[in-house]
């Protein structure tokens, strides 16, 4: 019910919003809400509240998000009314197993939601409580829960045109330029702060929270899709430019370590590159793209020479100045992949197929957000029964509804609070509207006009950051208590005890939150890392590159998702950036070590010896055996035929790299609990 996507997505958009857009998305919204409220009047239907509702639930400020969300909540609506029938008919006369099936169904609904992304989540929690409006609606009159569960989708049918009508003719949304836009100032940053990084500037906070953007534009690239045939053929590339700033991330995020680690080096090369990483970050969207992509060229190249000369040196047992000088190569490879994207974009050159990315599940919190959900909805109906509360069945609907919704949330005690002041001030103004105003009026102009100041109001609050939840909690909960409805007004004793059983539901929610499997941000985090080091085990077997692909959007997502939680320490934080990069870099590490081993006889062998260390989980291990294989391989390569030198010096490289991500991440390779 609440718009809870709307406040992610205006503070991440807040720079291509036009100041006056608050008020465009008010308006529009009041308005659109009014028309489904008039043609609900006009197709003589019950409840006529539920078209009006919907159109505040399913508003976003940009067509494409309206027209994402409305589908997935067609599909959720559809799915929870034929469940809410199946348990009807299956407990009509046995409401214990009734309310018992109905909890279980929300925990499992909640469970899905939590397994999932985006307004695909929604439809798993709109099934779990679109069972819980339909079925209890149908309780008191089972051989009417057919036609509850119809007019409950003709409702919201209803609600989405109109909504999506009015966000057509109102939007000045350009999805291509503004995506556009977005990823140009996305690679921009990026460029600025491996700049930094180079600079021995460290910024883990910028860094996370450049790393959790990538799955936002991710996000925003797929909304913008589903409104644009644009963007929906440029996708592709979108995600690959995506994967490219990710890979330059990374790769600047383990040279600063390096460099930090070691104040002796100072080689020209690092500020000449962080020098045109500057020119990057500014002038990338101009015309001068071409000029720096052969400025990057050229610098790829002597930083190669500088490499082919450092190993033939041996200077440093323990490779310090070969692992500087290759990750500053892998830096300047991934900025060349960026450039190449956006000039490729420029050009209208064709997109190319869409990369795998994939997303981190936790198991565990899904598990715990499905049984929270299950408890809150069973003990809300145990209190039902033995109370016999009239309004019971509001208190239990609410319940499952908020259960449902805020469980999936990483602050759901929070989110239920703010939610809770929106019932309050919609409770407060709908009791001005019943019992001073709408008495004094018949017609439905008036009525409208009433309706809009308040609407009005609780649109320009869900614009707001801060005050987002409750404009939605007020926008939603209104129009249920103000209960326009074609024969007659709501009565005092009705209008008392369904506010009261609303906000009764709504507190309980939140007590269950707070009570009942809080969130732990040190748990949550731990098993993150543990499914990082998971992931990099099971890559250790057979290394693909859509693999690693995969592991470094499931990084992002894990980064985005440490981020969201804010409560643990900066320093804790700062280690799991470190370590999750790390995990990546071991991978892609491993991938390019299997590409060598193709046409490298020893190559071969050492990596099945590396491979085997890090599928043990021996860390420990795999430094000590990459360390002594790459000083045997760098002596081999000063009396290798020229021809093999190149392959040998790649080989030495890598083991060196893979050696110092587990000497310095080994406590985070392990899995080992946060100290």
């Amino acid at each position: 019910m609440m718009n809870l996507h709307l406040l992610k997505s205006l503070t991440q958009n807040v720079t291509t919003h036009t100041p006056s857009s608050p008020w465009v998305f008010a308006i529009r919204t009041t308005l659109a809400s009014l028309i489904a409220l008039y043609i609900a009047f006009l197709m003589n239907l019950d409840d006529p509240k539920w078209a009006a509702m919907t159109v505040w639930i399913v508003a976003q400020p940009h067509r494409g998000m309206t027209l994402s969300k409305s589908q997935y909540r067609i599909v959720g609506t559809v799915i929870g009314a034929a469940m809410a029938l199946v348990l009807t008919a299956l407990f009509a006369q046995t409401p214990e197993m009734f309310l018992l099936a109905l909890a279980a169904w929300i925990g499992i609904c909640t469970w899905v939601a939590s397994s999932l992304r985006n307004f695909r989540a929604y439809a798993g929690v709109l099934a779990g409580y679109t069972a819980a409006i339909v079925g209890m609606g149908a309780a008191s009159a089972p051989l009417q829960a057919f036609d509850v569960a119809i007019a409950r989708c003709l409702y919201i049918v209803l609600g989405i045109v109109v909504e999506a009508v009015l966000a057509g003719c109102f939007s000045t949304y350009e999805p291509a330029r503004d995506l556009r836009a977005r990823f140009d100032g996305y690679v921009g940053q990026a460029a600025g702060l491996c700049a930094r990084l180079l600079r021995r500037q460290p910024d883990s906070e910028a860094m996370q929270r450049l790393f959790a953007s990538a799955v936002t534009l991710d996000t925003a690239a797929e909304f913008a899709g589903a409104s644009s045939a644009t963007v929906r053929r440029e996708l592709g590339r979108y995600r690959a430019m995506t994967l490219a700033v990710l890979s330059q991330l990374a790769a600047a995020q383990t040279l600063g370590e390096q460099l930090s680690r070691r104040a002796d080096v100072d080689n020209q090369l690092v500020e000449e590159s962080a020098r045109l990483l500057d020119r990057v970050a500014v002038a990338l969207p101009d015309a001068s793209a071409a000029r720096i992509a052969d400025a990057v060229a050229a610098m790829k190249g002597r930083v190669e020479l500088a490499l082919r000369d450092e190993g033939a040196a041996m200077v440093d047992a323990d490779g310090s100045r070969l692992i500087v000088l290759n990750r500053l190569r892998l830096l300047l490879a991934a900025t060349q992949n960026v450039i190449a994207c956006t000039a490729q974009d420029a050009r209208g050159d064709p997109a190319p197929s869409r990369p795998r990315l994939a997303y981190h599940i936790d198991a565990v919190l899904a598990w715990r957000n499905g049984m929270r959900a299950f408890a809150a909805v069973l003990a809300a109906s145990a209190f039902w029964i033995f109370s016999a509360w009239p309004s019971g069945a509001g208190f239990v609907t609410i319940t499952g509804v908020v259960s449902a919704l805020f469980s999936t949330r990483p602050n759901a005690v929070g989110v239920s609070v703010a939610f809770l002041k929106g019932a309050v001030c919609a409770a407060l103004v709908a009791a001005i509207c019943n019992f001073a105003l709408l008495p004094a009026i018949s017609d439905f102009v008036p009525l409208a006009c009433i309706i809009a100041i308040a609407m009005i109001g609780a649109g320009l609050a869900m614009c707001h950051p801060r005050a987002a939840a409750v404009g939605s909690g007020m926008s939603v909960f209104f129009w249920n208590f103000i209960s326009p409805l074609n024969s007659a007004r709501i009565d005092d004793a009705t209008f008392f005890n369904g506010a009261v059983a609303t906000l009764i539901g709504i507190a309980f929610g939140a007590a269950v939150f707070s009570i009942l499997l809080p969130a732990d941000p040190l748990a949550i985090g731990d098993r993150l890392r543990r499914a990082a080091r998971h992931d990099l085990l099971r890559f250790a077997g057979r290394p693909m590159p859509w693999q690693a692909e995969a592991f470094l959007a499931r990084t992002a997502d894990r980064l985005s998702r440490l981020l969201a939680l804010g409560s643990t320490e900066a320093a804790i934080r700062e280690r799991h950036l470190q370590g999750h990069i790390a995990a990546w870099a071991m991978s892609h590490s491993l991938v390019t070590m299997r590409d060598l081993a193709s046409r490298h006889v020893a190559a071969r062998r050492l990596l099945t010896l590396v491979q085997r260390r890090v599928q043990a989980g021996d860390f420990e291990g795999v430094a000590r055996v990459s360390r002594t294989a790459a000083v045997r391989l760098q002596r081999r390569t000063l009396r290798a035929p020229y021809q093999y030198r190149r392959d040998d010096l790649a080989g030495v490289i890598l083991l060196h790299s893979i050696a110092d991500r587990a000497i310095h991440h080994a406590q985070f390779l392990r899995g080992e609990a946060s100290a």
